[in-house]
């Protein structure tokens, strides 16, 4: 009994409890995107045989589809909304309680139909937070408030390990990002739980990277440099990014006379417009990221990319629904890091880069000028597209982008949006702390 008693072997149940139940959700989640994901796709092409009116198909879809997902975060899991990350590092940090379990459905549900219905949004936003509940559910071997937030910590990472089939990844996000804290009982549930998790969903979805990417190893020393001017660029545009995506959230906060469904059926139908005329611009963004590795896009298309990419990410965040952050960020990263190559080829022939190598720096680069976890980003990038050859360059890149944001003032994504969170709930309590006095009035 003692034995069965031990804190370890309560902690260690109850993680691969935890593991076995976010592999299930989080591989059941993305199989459900990935076939809505096809389904858009055929619902747009045949509603092109409707030249006139087959525009509304995509418009109705995005519109029905980010209203119906606001309304599911307003109705039955308010804290369910947008990302969820913040909330779970405020969780551990005891600024906030974790989640109620209730927040699964909606989280599972909500960003399925958001991300579905074609808002540019992260996969990783609902497995984060999915993964943070079920462990909660799994912690009960445990009375310890302390364990138990160690237990969501880890299953939180691996929610981002299930969302991008990198478990050594979403082990670094708990240390580097979500708890900045690195103990040698958080290292064992957060191990665990990730591997197990991962494990559970590749028995589902088969064992094999997140992209394919051709090798071309680096040789020349003196190639880092450009990857490194990629970096700066990555770092004022991760800024612009951040303060674009914040800005549109306030902006909203200013509109108390038009709803949040209400905003989030204008920025879904707006979205579908845009998937009428470009379906590949929307949705989570893993085809077009694969496309780009590929090199598959000359340069103007991939500053069309960038450029609507950079635009419909922040706009589709700020309808309220439940979705990340992090797929976006790769899209715009690799599109950027495969266009600084193709723009440096053009001027400059005898540099011949490869606009791939640049494409998977990007990804990183880019990553680490917005979250500001340099370590996660590289380690998911490495782990989604196999090219360990480039991780000089994209630790290059990546500290430097980093700089480069510090220097813009540029605060990291997170840390601004846990500070609004926190802002808007404390507000939300003070309104609900006079309307009581009133009525006891």
């Amino acid at each position: 009994m003692k034995f069965l008693n031990s804190r370890v072997i309560r902690i260690s149940i109850a993680v691969i409890l935890a593991g076995v139940l976010i592999g299930l959700v989080g591989g059941a989640f993305r199989y459900c995107l990935i076939a809505a994901d096809n389904g858009r796709a055929v619902l747009i092409a045949r509603a092109h045989a409707w030249a006139y009116i087959g525009w509304l198909a995509p418009v109705a879809l995005g519109l029905v589809g980010a209203a119906w997902a606001r309304f599911l975060v307003v109705r039955f899991a308010p804290t369910a909304e947008g990302s969820g990350v913040q909330r779970v590092e405020a969780a551990f940090s005891g600024e906030v309680k974790l989640a109620p379990n209730s927040i699964v459905p909606v989280k599972f549900f909500g960003g399925l139909i958001a991300i579905g219905s074609g808002l540019a949004l992260g996969r990783e936003g609902p497995t984060v937070q999915m993964g943070a509940s079920l462990s909660r559910l799994a912690s009960g071997l445990t009375k310890n408030e302390q364990d138990i937030r160690v237990i969501a910590a880890a299953g939180a990472g691996a929610g981002l390990a299930v969302a991008f089939n990198a478990p050594i990844g979403g082990s670094i996000f708990v240390f580097e990002e979500l708890t900045s804290s690195f103990t040698p009982w958080l290292l064992v549930a957060t191990l665990t739980t990730a591997s197990v998790a991962v494990w559970i969903m590749r028995l589902m979805l088969g064992n094999a990277l997140d992209f394919t990417v051709q090798q071309v190893s680096l040789t020349q020393p003196w190639r880092i440099g450009p990857f490194l001017g990629l970096g700066a660029l990555l770092g004022a545009a991760g800024a612009i990014y951040n303060a674009a995506t914040v800005g549109l959230l306030r902006l909203g906060d200013r509109l108390p006379n038009v709803s949040s469904i209400k905003r989030a059926a204008i920025i879904g139908a707006t979205v579908g417009l845009l998937a009428w005329f470009a379906p590949a611009l929307v949705g989570g963004g893993d085809n077009l990221t694969q496309a780009i590795l590929a090199d598959h896009h000359a340069v103007v298309a991939l500053g069309i990319i960038f450029l609507a990419r950079f635009l419909v990410g922040p706009w589709s965040y700020a309808a309220g629904a439940p979705g990340g952050i992090f797929a976006p960020l790769l899209v715009l990263g690799a599109s950027s890091g495969a266009l600084f190559a193709g723009v440096l080829n053009h001027s400059m022939p005898q540099l011949n880069l490869s606009p791939v190598a640049f494409a998977v720096v990007g990804m990183a680069a880019l990553f680490s000028a917005s979250v500001r976890a340099p370590l996660t980003g590289i380690v998911l990038t490495v782990e989604m597209t196999g090219r360990g050859d480039l991780t000089l360059a994209l630790l290059g890149a990546s500290l430097v982008a980093m700089v480069v944001a510090m220097l813009f003032k540029s605060e990291p994504i997170y840390e601004t949006l846990k500070r609004r969170m926190l802002e808007r709930e404390a507000i939300a309590e003070k309104a609900s702390q006079v309307a009581r006095t009133a009525l006891v009035r």
